[in-house]
């Protein structure tokens, strides 16, 4: 989710006014740190989400004491413990049922404590998971709630799987599409079941972002509506087009680079076949 920080990220929580936020699967923290650096500039606090942390936990809440507390649980277990919080990043399991959970949780939440659906920042609603369910471990979905699904690779415009496609390591749905398949088909069900208007966009690149905004949430953060027009507009996919074709062409040097001994920047963005980053 992080290269989407600058151009998508941090303009929205800044439009909607976001103070409290919940981040769903924290990873490495690449997000996290920049959540916490925002949370110390407006007085906020993180709410970071993840059962298995690739960060040091005990020595990021000495860091950052009250700004960050973190839950190390699955989503649907931390979820409702919470109270209601202004936005959600969602980049935990990605397959149909965990993110309709997830979902219906916030929503559930934000309503027992008389606020609207937070803001909704959702990655990997593009190409491969956005169409395709994907699990970190089918066991603990129930078995109704998951697709067959095998370790084996995912390639563009191919519904099998293929031993050469990327995240090969992962338990993969054995078909693309169809019902509650994948991110954004979860979005959409969700959307189209709401009790309220709700205003949605998909970033592409980097494997796709959903933004979720309900007509309450814009209506307590007057820019946000005007954030969303932006995020749509020729102007901004130009933009991200170019994002996109300096990301490649860095990605194509980086191999030249590791040679050269010069390992790049972590700012440079290339292409990411992992999910969760």
């Amino acid at each position: 989710m992080w290269p989407f920080w600058d151009s998508v990220i941090a303009p929205l929580l800044d439009a909607a006014g976001s103070r409290t936020i919940v981040e769903i699967g924290a990873e490495q923290g690449r997000t996290t740190r920049m959540l916490l650096q925002r949370a110390a500039r407006v007085g906020g606090r993180v709410e970071a989400i993840d059962p298995a942390p690739r960060l040091d936990v005990s020595r990021w809440e000495l860091e950052h004491g009250e700004r960050l507390r973190f839950h190390r649980a699955r989503s649907v277990d931390a979820l409702p413990t919470l109270a209601a919080v202004d936005a959600a990043l969602i980049d935990g399991d990605h397959n149909w049922h965990t993110v309709h959970s997830e979902l219906t949780l916030l929503a559930r939440v934000a309503a027992a404590g008389s606020q609207p659906l937070p803001l909704i920042i959702a990655h990997d609603a593009g190409w491969p998971y956005g169409r395709r369910d994907m699990y970190y471990d089918p066991h603990s979905l129930p078995r109704e709630a998951r697709h067959d699904a095998v370790r084996s690779g995912v390639l563009p415009g191919r519904s099998e799987l293929s031993p050469k496609g990327i995240n090969a390591g992962h338990w993969n749905a054995t078909h693309e599409g169809g019902r509650r398949n994948g991110v954004l088909t979860a979005i959409e069900d969700f959307v189209a079941n709401a009790d309220e208007q709700i205003t949605t966009a998909v970033i592409p690149g980097w494997h796709g972002l959903a933004v979720v905004a309900s007509e309450p949430r814009l209506a307590v953060g007057p820019d946000l509506r005007a954030e969303l027009v932006r995020l749509r507009s020729p102007a901004f996919l130009g933009e991200q087009a170019e994002r996109l074709e300096r990301a490649r062409i860095l990605a194509g040097l980086r191999p030249q680079r590791t040679r050269a001994g010069d390992g790049g920047s972590t700012r440079d963005y290339g292409m990411l076949d992992e999910p969760g980053t």
